[in-house]
């Protein structure tokens, strides 16, 4: 697209400015801009082959901060619903969006939007202000309207609804009801499915945590295709766990030669359900570090979970073998799972894999750590003192991780892996 998003965001932020001497407006259109990325964001997830793409993204954004600006040219008593307006200014105060159509097609000549020029004046002629049941504007309904404009219809639909609810789930559900019963119009169902998956996710961040460090978590997942990135993050995962495979075989067989000495009750290798990727299971590799009933004794030993949330850790666990000690605070217990990663079931970067009676206690925010291929270390694994992190913290920081994740991040964890390794820093 030839524009100049610059130049046009500089327009917004007069906007803004004009706006907030007028009434919340201003505020208004940073919500509408926020539920906006947060629904582009599920839309792009849950329909891959129908993603929106980055240039068109960013237009997008800037024309849900710019929704409203036909109410510039709204008489100042209209705004404010003075007493017996003049037809006239109902007329204006009633077709503020069709205003705000012409605005931005004023601004063509100066500012060159050329597409984005389309795209910011069907935001701004289809926004959605008449909850009665009528629709979009003169009688378009449903997919008559462009779906980058429903998106931002819907977010603002969406806003105004919940503006009293809070975190209130129950009236939250009961404005996503509402809305897809048409009760407000007639939207795409997908795009009313992703402000459900959307919204409840956000509330289940806010709910629990900070609410502007989640959102700003929340707003900055990466939601546009990461192909070549996980193309050569595969790549690298078989090269690099086929190295440690090959030039550590020896330690390999020196460790499971201990453990079967230290403890012959049972065999070197412990296998586990963990759940991967979008809940996938698979058996994950480790050397064993524990007596051979230690799931068993597990429930036994509830009450004295160190931990915070769907995690069970103890730092003097008692099932926890002699030799099992020494391999997990310098981390060998972890090699198996390079099989793993060769098999395509773990990276060798990426959030620690749970297992699924911890998953089951999960909430939708939680949901997004697996939204990637779990991985053998994390920042969580690189933490100094990581044992004694609250598993709210910890998905806080594995989703920070996914929102930045490339090849020389992983490459800088595995550095830092080896460092806590020797420093003995981990747990």
């Amino acid at each position: 697209m030839n524009r100049d998003l610059t130049t046009l965001n500089k327009v917004s932020d007069l906007m803004h400015i004009l706006l907030t001497y007028r009434d919340d407006s201003a505020l208004h259109s940073e919500q509408v801009k926020t539920y906006t990325k947060m629904l582009i964001m599920h839309f792009n997830r849950m329909y891959p082959e129908k993603a929106i793409s980055k240039d068109l993204f960013e237009a997008i954004l800037v024309g849900a901060e710019m929704h409203d600006i036909g109410k510039l040219a709204v008489p100042e008593e209209g705004i404010f619903k003075k007493e017996n307006p003049t037809p006239e200014e109902v007329i204006k105060i009633q077709n503020h969006t069709v205003l705000g159509a012409e605005i931005i097609d004023r601004m063509e000549n100066i500012l060159k939007l050329d597409k984005d020029r389309e795209v910011m004046h069907n935001i701004c002629k289809y926004h959605h202000e008449r909850y009665d049941g009528s629709g979009f504007p003169f009688g378009m309904v449903g997919d008559t309207v462009p779906i980058y404009a429903q998106i931002v219809a819907l977010a603002e639909l969406y806003s105004d609804l919940v503006e009293q609810c809070g975190t209130d789930s129950l009236k939250h559900n009961a404005v996503i009801a509402d809305i897809a019963s048409g009760k407000y119009g007639a939207f795409n169902p997908i795009l009313i499915e992703c402000l459900y998956h959307a919204t409840t996710e956000l509330l289940d961040a806010v709910c629990v945590r900070d609410s502007s460090k989640r959102l700003n978590i929340l707003q900055n997942l990466n939601m546009l295709n990461k192909s070549t990135y996980w193309r050569r993050k595969r790549l690298f995962d078989i090269f690099f766990a086929g190295s440690i495979l090959l030039i550590f075989s020896p330690l390999y067989l020196l460790i499971m030669l201990i453990i079967v000495l230290d403890d012959p009750k049972g065999g070197p290798f412990y296998a586990q359900t963990r759940l991967g990727r979008h809940k996938k299971p698979y058996k994950m590799y480790k050397f064993r570090t524990m007596c051979v009933d230690a799931d068993k004794l597990k429930d036994s030993l509830k009450d004295q979970n160190e931990k915070s949330g769907p995690v069970f850790k103890m730092a003097h666990d008692p099932r926890i073998t002699r030799f099992g000690r020494i391999i997990r605070k310098t981390g060998l217990d972890e090699l198996p799972q390079f099989i793993n990663v060769l098999k395509g079931d773990m990276s060798v970067v990426g959030p620690r894999p749970p297992l699924p009676n911890e998953v089951s206690e999960y909430n939708r925010y939680h949901d997004l750590r697996l939204s990637v291929t779990p991985g053998i270390t994390c920042d969580w694994q690189i933490a100094p003192k990581r044992d004694s992190i609250a598993f709210e913290d910890w998905v806080d920081m594995d989703l920070e991780y996914i929102t930045s994740r490339s090849i020389a991040r992983d490459i800088s964890i595995i550095w830092s892996t080896v460092a806590t390794v020797f420093k003995r820093s981990g747990s």
